[in-house]
């Protein structure tokens, strides 16, 4: 066996079924980092009305270039799923709510492309797979595959810093990598 093959063995089940592998990285209870990485935006650069308004809550979105595996922002408890797979939200033990919405309008696309790898109720720790979506079906059915991530109660805390900006440009826009730092939930 070579090489490849011991390391795709490593990723890959007898039954063919891909294991992803968790991404490690240091993680603090005060703080999410980014599910994926990829082109940081802001709330208000994504093109719909309810994210871009804060309506979801407080964060990033992300503008993905990776695998198209989205991993727990921290640790904590599935909170909620949908049943199309396009979004997921999480509960720490200190409370922060995380939302994270895959794309613009994916609720259209009835789950095609999404797998969920959790179920509501999972105990998950930051790094952890949550779900993987097709970055490609998501283009070819005309929706843009941008990741929202926010705190979704942001009213329980009395200071949100976003801390997501990093040193690394692309095109004159701020990357970010799986398990950078993007948000700082500060109770009073």
């Amino acid at each position: 066996m070579g090489l490849f093959e011991r390391i795709k063995s490593a990723f890959v089940s007898s039954d063919g079924k891909v294991t992803h592998p968790e991404a490690t990285f240091a993680t603090r209870p005060d703080t999410v980092y980014a599910p994926v990485s990829g082109v940081l935006l802001s709330l208000q650069e994504v093109n719909d009305q309810v994210i871009s308004a804060g309506l979801l809550g407080d964060g990033y979105a992300i503008l993905p270039t990776g695998s198209g595996v989205l991993y727990a922002p921290v640790s904590g408890r599935v909170s909620v799923v949908t049943v199309t797979n396009h979004a997921i939200g999480l509960r720490t033990d200190d409370g922060i709510e995380v939302l994270i919405h895959i794309g613009i309008d994916t609720v259209k696309m009835d789950g095609k492309g999404f797998t969920r790898l959790v179920e509501a109720n999972d105990e998950v720790r930051a790094g952890q797979p949550l779900m993987t979506f097709d970055v490609e079906a998501i283009k070819l059915a005309g929706y843009e595959e941008v990741v929202a991530c926010v705190i979704s109660n942001p009213d329980a805390f009395s200071n949100i810093e976003h801390v997501g900006d990093s040193g690394t440009l692309l095109g004159g826009r701020p990357l970010v990598k799986l398990g950078d730092p993007l948000l700082v939930a500060r109770k009073a």
